[in-house]
């Protein structure tokens, strides 16, 4: 037998840092605050997950601590997936330094003689459990859990195990000689590796110890599924997970669910291939994302955004990339951004801030005192907080996201229990809201019945708590088909029918009282005065925060949230400024519009319908607006002509109502040549834009095409309908 393991340490210290899993303490889904790169934070979270490795307190890793033998050989069981049978290995005595009562003796002497032998003893006939593993022994290991044996490698040792190693990736991300000691970070990154590895006489690890599930990203790691069980959500399903949630270090990756038999989360293990970065978005534009770093990332209109949990495009979702919010970019191999996950990598936990300019607290979060604050889209110094904001942090970008988000609520239930609650629900919202550790004590103080105020963080989750005055609700949303969208992102769905049709399109703040009363309050007041000067960023003289958010409507219409970009005029004159709010700065945070772009109209051609009744002989005339397959807006007695061209869009609500009406300009006998792209025409010494969709149609087949393109390769010359912008809206062309 081959003395692999040489002493190294002393018994005291081995025997300290066995304590770690003797007892671990463990860290639920936060992540360490003393763990302060985002590959190690993701590896331990993979790990963890799965219950192969623990933190030394709920808080710390201890990412330069080492590894005893017995550890690492309990780390290997634990990743097998096969802790469940260590107890049939433990009542007896193999090796006279593991006796049956010591804490690792089932887990040695499973490794030594269960199914998968993967380590011996020494030559003295003792196995040493309390000696530092070195890196050429944990090489070892790894790689007969792979399949490999000594024949495989050579007869040297270790050199032939880490060259055999090295040569499938095993190694990768750590580079030692054989016998120096391990970090467990480095063990954590070689317990990955194995995750990702093939094993020698075929397949991949991840089959040989439950179902992979690939190319999922994961988009929330703190979720329930319909049965209420913890679980995790991605891209391609909602999974119960087995044991632990993951932490926000893995939100945004791409990677591989690992199911157990019964379809069970087991890990997430984000991918090997393309890259991931945290960033906090400081500008996006049509075809470009900048992070705060000055870091620009080229995306397309068909890049995948996730942003709430949703899928759609980076030309759909664009808008919500604000200044200040936090974001994962994923690049694949090829080098193009595949897809961004708005609102992703914050902390597990939140601190309140207890008084004006005060960080105390903030080393909860990070043992760090370089971090970067930002609070409103903007980079502010500690002066700018105030009593009752919320702190969350990212260790990805080493950045503290404040929010000032309140809400004043009628708490009504919590889960699992009042004592301990990690979600509640609220009077007005059908969907539970998420309770963070910095919450679950205060919350426990209240009883359910009361009139509370939560503390938000900037993506909803409860942070705190306050029955304080000066902690009032702070929220404004605007209704909308009998809810209210709140201006943070949150909705109010369980609404009174009464008031959402009272206040239908308008913008109101809201609260709740009771058990069944939602209290809505219209807001009348406009809030700032002067026009807007967009590249300014002013209203008047007033500053726009850096995370503004932009709403547009048209009278009573549903509110859409647009981006300054969307805006086609240099200024917008103070008649069309509907709403603004400010935030603790005096700046603008929240901007609401009236009608200034033109694109929430549904534009098409009118069809002018008279029938007589026959037993009457009354006639009746029908004015309708279509587009397509969509269903015809009824446009009511506006005089139009049969076969003009509009745009109408409707008001909130029972969406019947016409909130607003254009008439279109007709252009005529524009040639194919006159377009110099799909996004501008020339024509008679004007240039017009052409809108992201345009209704084209074929009036001698009547007929709607499916796209501008086919629309332009069908005949030389068309008619063009334009809006007062100067914007194409529609193309009618004959056979």
């Amino acid at each position: 037998m081959k003395q692999l393991f040489k002493r190294g340490v002393s018994l005291l210290m081995a025997a300290l840092l066995m304590l770690a899993l003797v007892g671990p303490v463990h860290a639920a889904s936060s992540t360490f605050t003393d763990i302060n790169d985002a590959a190690t934070a993701q590896n331990v979270e993979v790990l963890r997950m799965m219950g192969v490795i623990d933190g030394m307190t709920a808080t710390t890793f201890a990412p330069n601590g080492t590894l005893t033998r017995a550890q690492f050989c309990k780390m290997a069981i634990e990743a097998l997936g096969k802790s469940d049978q260590v107890g049939i290995y433990k009542n007896y005595t193999i090796f006279p330094d593991v006796k049956s009562s010591y804490w690792a003796a089932g887990y040695v002497n499973m490794a030594v003689r269960g199914e998968t032998k993967f380590i011996t003893g020494f030559s003295d006939g003792t196995f040493k459990p309390n000696e530092v593993i070195t890196y050429g022994q944990a090489v070892t290991v790894l790689m007969r859990l792979l399949g490999y044996t000594d024949a495989d490698v050579g007869v040297v040792w270790p050199d032939g195990y880490i060259t055999a190693a090295m040569e499938i990736g095993l190694t990768d991300g750590v580079s030692l000689s054989g016998s120096s000691t391990i970090t467990r970070a480095q063990a954590a990154q070689l317990f990955v590796n194995l995750l990702n590895a093939d094993k020698k006489e075929g397949g991949s690890f991840l089959s040989s110890i439950g179902t992979p599930v690939e190319d999922a990203i994961l988009l929330d790691p703190n979720t329930t599924d319909d049965n209420g069980a913890a679980a995790i959500l991605t891209s391609k399903a909602t999974y119960a997970v087995a044991g632990r949630t993951p932490s926000s270090a893995l939100t945004g990756r791409k990677g591989t669910v690992l199911l157990n038999e019964s379809g069970k989360a087991v890990t997430f293990i984000p991918t090997n291939v393309g890259s991931s970065k945290d960033v906090t978005i400081s500008a996006a534009s049509e075809k470009e994302i900048e992070d705060t770093a000055g870091t620009k990332y080229s995306v397309n209109s068909d890049t995948l955004v996730y942003y709430n949990n949703e899928e759609g495009t980076y030309g759909e979702k664009q808008v919500f990339l604000r200044a200040g919010t936090p974001a994962t970019i994923y690049t694949g191999a090829s080098g193009k951004i595949e897809y961004v996950v708005i609102g992703t990598g914050t902390s597990e936990d939140a601190v309140v801030v207890d008084k004006n300019g005060s960080t105390a607290g903030f080393a909860l979060l990070t043992d760090r005192t370089d971090y970067k604050i930002f609070k409103n889209g903007e980079e502010v110094g500690p002066s700018a907080l105030r009593k009752y904001d919320v702190a969350t942090y990212s260790s990805a970008s080493n950045t503290v996201y404040v929010s000032d988000n309140r809400l004043t609520v009628y708490y009504r239930t919590a889960y699992p229990n009042t004592t301990a609650p990690t979600r509640i629900t609220v009077t007005g919202m059908s969907e539970p809201l998420t309770v963070l550790p910095s919450a679950s004590d205060t919350l426990s103080q209240y009883k359910l019945g009361q009139t509370i105020t939560l503390l938000l963080t900037q993506d909803g989750r409860v942070a705190g708590v306050s029955t304080d005055n000066t902690a009032r609700g702070n929220t404004v949303g605007y209704v909308s088909g009998g809810t209210v969208q709140l201006f943070n992102g949150l909705t109010f769905d369980d609404v009174p029918s009464s008031a959402a049709a009272e206040y239908d399109g308008q913008i109101v703040t809201v609260s709740s009282y009771g058990k069944s009363s939602v209290s809505l309050s219209r807001l009348s007041n406009r809030g700032v005065s002067g026009n807007l000067d967009v590249a300014a960023r002013k209203v008047g003289s007033t500053e726009l925060a850096g995370n503004a958010r932009i709403y547009e409507k048209v009278g009573n219409s549903k509110m859409t949230e647009i981006s300054l970009a969307d805006l086609r005029d240099d200024t917008v004159s103070s008649n069309k400024i509907a709403y603004g709010r400010r935030n603790y700065a005096g700046k603008i945070d929240v901007l609401v519009l009236d009608d200034v772009t033109g694109d929430l109209y549904t534009y098409g051609r009118i069809k002018v319908r008279t029938t007589t009744d026959g037993e009457t002989g009354e006639k009746t005339t029908e004015t309708t607006l279509e587009y397509g397959a969509a269903e015809p807006i009824n446009l009511g007695n506006r005089g139009a002509r049969n076969g003009d061209w509009a745009g109408a869009v409707t008001a909130a609500g029972d969406g019947k109502r016409i909130a607003g009406y254009v008439p279109l300009t007709a252009i005529k006998n524009v040639p194919t040549t006159a377009w110099r792209s799909e996004e501008q025409v020339y024509f008679n010494n004007t240039l017009y834009a052409v809108a992201d969709k345009v209704a084209c149609y074929n009036k001698s087949a009547d007929v709607w095409f499916d796209s501008l393109g086919a629309a332009l390769a069908f005949s030389d010359s068309a008619t063009l309908y334009v809006d007062s912008h100067n914007v194409v809206r529609g193309l009618e062309v004959t056979q």
